[in-house]
Parts: C-alpha cells; structure tokens; sequence
C-alpha cells in the first residue's frame, strides 16, 4: 500500500507541478462536469470498442489465443472500476477518484496485452499510453476537489 501512495503522489507531483496546472476556464468546466461524459464512455464506446476488436480479431485469425480473452478481461475489469465509481463522483467521494485512478492503469496494460494477442499491436499500445496520460493529467486536475471520506 505504501508504493501505491508512494506513486499517486509521484504522479501527483508530475501531473500538477511539472504539466501546467493553470487550465482554460472552458477546460475547467469541461473536467468539472466530466463525470457526466464518463457515462457515455463506458457503457456506450467500450464496449463498441470491444465488438470492434472481437469481430475484427475473429475475421483476420483463425482462432484466438490466450491473450486475446485476457485484453478483453482487461477492458472489463477497466469497465467494472468506471461503473463503480460512477455512483460516487458526483457526490465528489475520494473513494470513487481512486476508482477512475485504479481504472486509468487498465488502458496501458490493455496496449501491453493486446501486443501478445494479435499482430502489429504497438499502434494500441502507443495509442492507450497516451489515453492514460491525457487522462492520469485530468484526474489529478480535480483530485481537489474529492472529500476524504466516502
């Protein structure tokens, strides 16, 4: 648990001190209502993504391996940690941030085992490690704004 905290505040430190903390007033609005975009996002393009992944993956190979029924585990377990901590971030909960922060080290380790799944994969990962970053920067941005307590 203490390497856990130990990293948070590493990339606390990295996400509001070295980045510009200082945002838009349009951004700050956008990552101050974001709980709401986060919706659309897990139930509706996640999935969409998946099925995406899935009829391709069934179209090109002929049969699947073993990783490919991990990176869907991985995007179900990313999925599972959004929709819990749905409930909580509109009431502005710490328990529901460190939700989403759990949820954000699922997007580069689904690059890292769609590698091991299917052919010329680095363009995912590359692409999820930049999703997460984006993301790891907007979720330290409101960490604030979270109460201590549940």
């Amino acid at each position: 648990m203490r390497s856990a905290s130990k990293l948070e505040s590493q990339l606390s430190t990295l996400f509001t001190e070295t980045f510009p903390a200082q945002l838009p007033k349009w951004f700050s609005q956008i990552i101050a209502n974001w709980t709401w975009l986060i919706m659309p996002a897990v139930i509706i393009v996640q999935p969409w993504i998946g099925w995406g992944y899935w009829d391709d993956a069934y179209a090109n190979t002929a049969s699947p391996n073993f990783f490919f029924y991990v990176t869907f585990m991985v995007m179900g377990l990313e999925i599972l940690l959004q929709l819990l901590a749905l409930p909580g971030l509109h009431a502005r909960q710490k328990s529901s941030w460190h939700l989403l922060y759990y949820s954000a080290f699922c997007m580069p380790l689904y690059g890292v085992v769609r590698i091991f799944s299917t052919e010329n994969s680095i363009g995912p990962l590359c692409g999820m490690v930049l999703l997460a970053a984006i993301f790891f920067y907007m979720l330290f941005q409101i960490k604030p704004w979270f109460k201590k307590s549940a």
